[in-house]
């Protein structure tokens, strides 16, 4: 079976692998057929963060069922297109049954396909077939009339937009909302489309960046274009930082109004880093932080991609063959995604 493999800074090398095999109960093959570059795969494979090489890549992905076990065989149809969780979870441990299937206490912490430590055991997307544990629990079937390609991005950058936004919309009517775009690039541009698409905030847009500003502005979104962030003159209820830059997450945490919510996307590879504190504080700032749960935004997310109420195949901004994914994967793009 070829794969694709993250080999050291800057190199990506196919490698000929064992093809995997179901070997026990709960279990499941599938080929996938649409894997999306997250944000967060180019600057790995530059170098720029914790994550070290060897690995196979690809951790969003839409697939087709290919095989399962038998416990499973009249419970799940073979063919059947299925968009993967990229987190592994087994689905009946106290971390599972409270919704954070995120920190899934069956496996090693942060296990994941296409990034250390689940990449060693579980492979990457960027591969002829992929096996799937806990399938009752990993397997989430999607409607085959939904093009593959526009969301191949679900488990992760897709749902990154119930982070940022999504399950903040009860609490916060309407509100008025900052989208701060940057190197989690194409996350910023799901939130934001998804925030006007359905209507559920004063959505604006700010990048540095020309390429991502004139995409969001032909999507019909209000933007507004920084050549560097400047020092905030307005005040938002919702703020969605995806910057990944200090400067970005300079300008989110001062754009809060009173009682405001910050929400980022932005990973530091620190642990020292600074916020305004006594500004947040006299402002009631509530800050969310952390790992997507994708599994349970997969499911929240849907319904509205289903419907067509939410159109996230519009960020897709480049498509490959499986046999250009080597070349591609480490070439700039906002959303690229590898076909086979």
């Amino acid at each position: 079976m070829k794969r694709l493999i993250f080999r050291k800074k800057g190199i990506l090398e196919w490698e000929e692998t064992e093809a995997p095999t179901i070997n026990g109960e709960n279990q499941a093959l599938v080929e996938p057929i649409a894997i999306a570059r997250c944000d967060l795969d180019l600057p790995i494979v530059r170098g720029e963060t914790l994550f070290r090489a060897p690995f196979p890549v690809g951790h969003e992905f839409v697939g087709r069922i290919k095989a399962v076990s038998e416990d499973l065989l009249n419970t799940v149809s073979i063919g059947s297109t299925v968009a993967l969780p990229f987190q592994i979870s087994c689905g009946t441990c106290p971390s599972c049954l409270s919704h954070h299937s995120n920190s899934c206490e069956t496996v090693p912490y942060t296990s994941a396909y296409g990034m250390p430590p689940g990449a060693h055991h579980v492979g990457g997307a960027i591969a002829e077939l992929i096996k799937v544990p806990f399938a009752k629990q990993m397997l989430f079937e999607v409607d085959s009339k939904i093009d593959p390609v526009g969301i191949a991005s679900l488990s992760d950058n897709i749902a990154e937009v119930w982070k940022l936004a999504g399950r903040f919309l009860e609490r916060k009517k309407h509100p008025k909302t900052l989208v701060v775009g940057g190197n989690a690039g194409s996350i910023g541009l799901y939130t934001a489309l998804y925030l006007h698409q359905t209507k559920k905030a004063d959505i604006m847009y700010v990048d540095t960046d020309r390429k991502r500003i004139d995409l969001a502005n032909s999507l019909g979104i209000p933007v507004t274009h920084f050549i560097a962030f400047p020092k905030p003159n307005e005040k938002y209820d919702l703020v969605c930082d995806a910057s990944a830059t200090k400067e970005g997450w300079e300008f989110a945490t001062r754009s809060m109004g009173k009682n405001a919510i910050l929400s980022s996307a932005s990973i530091f590879w620190t642990n020292r880093f600074e916020i305004p504190y006594l500004e947040m504080y006299n402002q009631g700032a509530e800050i969310h932080i952390g790992r997507v749960e994708s599994l349970d935004s997969m499911k929240a997310l849907y319904p509205e991609i289903k419907n067509g109420s939410f159109t996230p195949e519009k960020i897709v901004t480049k498509t490959v063959s499986f046999e250009d994914a080597k070349e591609a994967w480490l070439e700039e793009s906002i959303k690229l995604v590898v076909t086979r």
